[in-house]
């Protein structure tokens, strides 16, 4: 019945994915996966690997089964994995051979609403699904029947995830649906200083060359934006620089509206979820930005340059002057691309801005449990095989594969600790360390395990950061002011995401145009208007609910 009402549900709901999916080929699909309800939990279809010359690792027997068995994964390949499945990786290798079991990894080259949805719709799933919207839509598709509630399964299979719940108990509410059912396993930062994302960073050799200190204030950025547009930052005699860029207008609204009380999403506010440009304040943000566009401080094409690689290139080239992005990939990249190429190039990190009322936040932090990580198919035949490979991956070993890879190829164990070779790091093929890395691993951040911080170290150190930046962010980041991960009850989800597809649609289209001129930001009063009049008032009551919900689980 649970199949039946997802069948009907999805049918209905994405009749127009799944035209598309038909004409684009079978997307996502299992290969013959059953169409029956799955076994009860317990009941294997293959033999365990328990005893017969078997290992444990945290409680869980190795090999999981006798018999090879084969269990299908649909995932998103990522933009820095340059080989095409994720079988090439020497973790997922090494992760066969403990486990007996063989994954056939279904990629879709991009993490795109419609490559999931055409998934989703398609009427055959896999056994296993990554997502990096479980963390607000896994209960709706649990209700309808598409995923595997996990608690039972956890509790009886899983030693590994149970134990980390039993060790930070505040989790579980965080991956729990308002009807009490856990449908994903997560990715986990169990460090604090795994919790910082991006952050404000900015060319450190233009500050030494102007005599600029790192600014503090919005204005300090104005002053200092406009110094690096106007008096020839990199030295070439042109007025060539762009000031400020980015890949994305919320990546520039994660640095600038917090420093006038608000952000771009929903956020809480004494309690009270507000919806950032909904809010009277968005305003000055909107006008701080106007002003930074109008004087080509911040990069005029940034609408339609918005790929990492158009970024990449106007700071290789030496164009580009600050941005808000990753330590890793950004900071740490960009100074080892630079290597040999640029005698003075260095970037440093910058503390969130200061706002005209004294406001000063950090944004882009994340609770322990991600959104992003790996659901259970109803359709899938093996539950409980499922269940004991998602466990292996928070098992230590498990861990260590994720963030490391395999020892001796990878990484050599010195002095009991993992540590990446030469040719991880500074890789003479072309590659960066990230990318290089991902021929070796998934990486820790960006899957159903537990990030080790010591990956994230090690890289910094690799790109010549010898202090970590984002221990920086730590007092700077309001818990009681970022909106949870929360999630919707089914009468909640059927308010807020129709409602919220619109409502996004008309606030990029509008915020944009005020930001290039083409609106009135003085005549913001108009927005806040239309968003009341397309549902904003609606959307907020059911995030309000949900809000008040996940505080009494905490």
């Amino acid at each position: 019945m649970r199949n039946r009402k997802w069948t009907v549900l999805m049918t209905s709901v994405l009749t127009a994915s799944m035209m598309l999916s038909a004409c684009s080929g079978n997307n996502g699909a299992n290969n013959g996966a059953a169409t029956t309800p799955p076994p009860a939990a317990g009941e294997n279809n293959a033999a365990t690997g328990e005893g017969e010359g078997g290992r444990e690792a945290g409680g869980l027997s190795l090999p999981i089964v006798q018999d090879k068995l084969e269990l299908s994964l649909w995932s998103p390949s990522g933009g820095n994995f340059r080989g095409t499945n994720f079988n090439e990786k020497h973790s997922f290798q090494k992760m066969e051979e403990n486990t007996n079991i063989h994954i056939d990894f279904q990629h879709t080259t991009e993490a795109s609403a419609e490559a999931f949805n055409l998934m989703m719709s398609s009427g055959q799933l896999t056994d296993i699904i990554y997502s990096d919207i479980w963390g607000t839509e896994a209960s709706k598709y649990g209700n309808w029947g598409a995923l595997l509630p996990l608690e039972d399964l956890l509790a009886e299979h899983a030693p590994n995830f149970t134990r980390i719940l039993d060790e930070h108990p505040d989790i579980r509410g965080q991956i729990t649906s308002p009807e009490g059912h856990i449908y994903y396993l997560p990715n986990l930062a169990l460090a604090s200083e795994d919790l910082t994302q991006m952050f404000p960073q900015i060319r450190q050799d233009w500050l030494d060359k102007l005599g600029l200190p790192l600014p503090e204030t919005t204005d300090d950025w104005y002053t200092t934006l406009k110094a690096f547009r106007e008096q020839d930052a990199n030295g070439n005699g042109s007025q060539d620089e762009v000031p400020l860029v980015t890949v994305s207008l919320e990546n520039i609204m994660m640095l600038f509206a917090p420093a006038y009380g608000v952000e771009y999403g929903f956020f809480v506010d004494n309690g009270q979820v507000k919806y950032g440009p909904a809010d009277p304040r968005f305003q000055e943000v909107v006008a701080y930005l106007r002003k930074l566009y109008e004087e080509k401080l911040l990069d005029p094409n940034y609408l339609v340059d918005n790929t990492f690689q158009s970024l990449t290139e106007k700071v290789t080239t030496d164009k580009a002057g600050a941005w808000f992005g990753w330590s890793g990939s950004y900071m740490g990249n960009f100074t080892t691309l630079m290597e040999g190429k640029h005698e003075t190039f260095k970037l440093s990190p910058v503390l969130p801005p200061k706002g005209p009322n004294g406001d000063q936040r950090h944004v882009s932090f994340r609770w322990q449990a991600a959104a992003h990580g790996l659901a259970v198919s109803s359709q899938t035949k093996h539950p409980v095989e499922v269940i004991k490979w998602l466990d292996y991956q928070y098992s230590e070993e498990g861990i260590l594969l994720n963030n490391f890879g395999v020892e001796g190829v990878s990484y050599d164990l010195v002095d009991g600790q993992p540590i990446y070779k030469e040719e991880v790091t500074h890789p003479s093929n072309g590659l960066t360390n990230t990318q290089e890395l991902l021929n070796h691993t998934i990486g820790g951040g960006s899957w159903a395990t537990v990030a080790d911080p010591r990956y994230a170290e090690q890289i910094r150190v690799a790109n010549g950061q010898t202090d970590n930046p984002l221990k920086l962010y730590s007092e700077y980041m309001d818990f009681d002011a970022k909106m949870p991960p929360v999630q919707f009850t089914s009468g909640e989800s059927e308010i807020t995401v129709p409602l919220m597809a619109d409502i996004q649609t008309y606030v990029a289209e509008t915020i944009n145009a005020m930001i290039m001129g083409r609106g009135t930001v003085e005549d913001y009063s108009a927005v806040i208007t239309q968003l009341e009049q397309m549902g904003i008032k609606q959307v907020l009551e059911q995030y309000q609910s949900a809000y008040d919900r996940f505080k009494s689980q905490s």
